[in-house]
């Protein structure tokens, strides 16, 4: 099984975490492969109010690894959508990274 297979399959549980308040969740290993980078996508039905924090989410992703997963212990990159952060930009376009 592939680590981008992985990347998939354990974050599973935070995926329908953020489904259930209207986000999509893209996630990918970064071009180094250091670093689990996290791409948030606001629907229409997505509830900006229900939105953890950055910082949150990462720990949420990192608590899906398991302790043997390829994954452990690499750093985690939360990319939210702007009006996420308090900005007026519409569903879809993205804040810088946070992790």
């Amino acid at each position: 099984m592939s680590v981008a297979t992985n990347v998939t399959e354990e974050l599973e549980p935070l995926r329908a975490m953020l489904a259930a308040d209207g986000y999509e969740l893209a996630a990918a290993l970064s071009a180094d492969g250091r670093t689990v980078v996290l791409d948030i996508t606001a629907t229409a039905d997505a509830c900006a109010e229900c939105l953890a924090p950055p910082t949150v989410i990462a720990s949420v992703a990192r608590s899906c690894f398991s302790e043997s997963s390829p994954l452990a212990g690499r750093e985690v990159d939360v990319r939210l959508p702007i009006h996420a952060n308090g900005g007026d930009s519409p569903p879809g376009r993205h804040a810088g990274p946070s992790s």
